[in-house]
């Protein structure tokens, strides 16, 4: 994430030579009020009895006899490569993240293969220990425990004081002290006094305050859960986007950015534009740009977002460009060239050697790269297995997706 620490100056700066209009998109309206007596504290689980090394331990009730069932464990697979490669992606990025080409290629270039203990202990990395995912991950992970508290429903409220408590206390069953890698946009918004109580109109007034000219990449980065979430319900998931999306940033570029990314994730699991084992992704890309190009008011704008998502080359979204590196739609050109990649390792490794913001670059595209490849077993098993904190984090998926599998089979009856 593009830190305050580091770069809040560069961050607040004018990104591209365009104005930001109003956005057309209307505020959806909360689905439940959350009660004031709600507590901001975090449910703590024990793990100390569960082997969660591999995913092998994911019980699901199956009746051989359903198509549904069968359905559900196929898309499982797919759904788990979405989230660990998010999770691999942000901490492999971790690598160079706020490094520019020359010093990447300088500490990693002669990698042939990058792992985690490869990471230069500068003082910005040493603050994670190796194989820690960073902010990116944290906040995806705060949203999938909101849906699996409030049964599955969107909360942008209850999502607000988890953001709140992170901010102030990390994941304290981890260890954590605090939550680190804040960016400058969603700081501003998450210290408002108002915040927790109206987080849309506590954005709004940030996207104001900065003159409608900050598009911040922190909405799209944690945004890929939102996309599995009510998969096979497109319009929800875009509703659903743009919910969370809008409780720190109002950009309509960053509501593009998280559309995008979560439409691209709900028609995979979908299977939409899916032929002979293949996704069609110029196809799937159309599909998706017809989501997103709603979020935005002219053709420019909207000429923007499709030559991002169309991006064939990582080099020309110049990620390491000091004063733009956090740019949404920056991110999200890193993303959807993964999506049209092969190979997980490969993919993910020119994202890191391109630096930047590379461990958000690297979230996003592992997100969307693991669930075009389709199982888990398509990222590096070195990443995967040696990822820090996985047992809590297969904690946590098998929690939510007893809420996940029983919405969709109730769905399906």
């Amino acid at each position: 994430m593009y830190t305050n620490a580091n770069c809040m100056a560069a961050s607040e700066r004018k990104v591209e030579n365009e104005k930001c209009l109003t956005d057309s998109v209307e505020e959806t309206n909360e689905v439940q009020t959350v009660k004031a007596s709600s507590s901001i504290e975090h449910t703590t689980y024990s793990y100390a009895t569960r082997d969660t090394s591999s995913v092998s331990d994911f019980k699901v009730s199956c009746n051989p006899a359903s198509a549904e069932e069968k359905h559900w464990l196929d898309r499982r697979n797919q759904i788990l490569a979405s989230l660990y490669g998010q999770c691999v992606g942000d901490a492999i990025g971790l690598l160079s993240e706020f490094m520019n080409r020359q010093e990447a290629k300088y500490h990693y270039g002669l990698h042939a293969e990058l792992e985690y203990h490869h990471k230069y202990d500068d003082f910005h990395r040493s603050r994670w220990a190796v194989g820690d995912w960073t902010d990116d991950s944290d906040h995806m992970i705060l949203i999938m425990d909101s849906l699996t508290e409030n049964n599955g429903l969107v909360l942008k409220t209850d999502f607000a004081q988890k953001m709140v408590n992170w901010m102030k206390h990390g994941f304290q069953d981890i260890g954590d002290l605090g939550g680190m890698g804040i960016g400058a946009t969603t700081l501003h918004t998450l210290r408002h006094k108002d915040f927790i109580e109206y987080p849309h109109k506590v954005a709004e007034e940030v996207w104001i305050f900065g003159k409608k000219d900050v598009a911040p990449n922190g909405g799209v980065m944690r945004t890929s859960i939102l996309g599995i979430h009510d998969w096979w319900d497109t319009d929800e998931v875009v509703r659903n986007a743009l919910e969370i999306c809008k409780t720190t940033h109002r950009d309509p570029r960053c509501q593009a950015s998280a559309v995008s990314v979560c439409v691209a994730i709900s028609l995979m699991l979908q299977q939409k534009h899916y032929t002979n084992g293949e996704y069609n992704i110029p196809d799937l890309i159309n599909s998706v740009y017809k989501y997103a190009k709603k979020c935005l008011d002219s053709r420019n704008k909207k000429k923007s977002l499709k030559s991002y998502l169309e991006c064939k080359d990582l080099s020309e979204l110049d990620l390491d460009e000091a004063h733009s590196l956090g740019y949404t739609y920056k991110c999200l050109g890193a993303g959807f060239w993964a999506l049209k990649q092969t190979n997980f390792r490969d993919a993910l490794q020119q994202i890191v050697m391109h630096a930047g913001d590379a461990d958000t670059n690297g979230a996003v595209a592992g997100a969307l790269l693991g669930c075009k490849l389709g199982h888990f077993e398509k990222i590096p098993n070195t990443w995967l297995s040696n990822l820090k904190h996985k047992v809590w984090l297969d904690d946590k998926i098998e929690k939510y997706f007893e809420i996940l599998k029983r919405r969709y089979l109730l769905k399906k009856c």
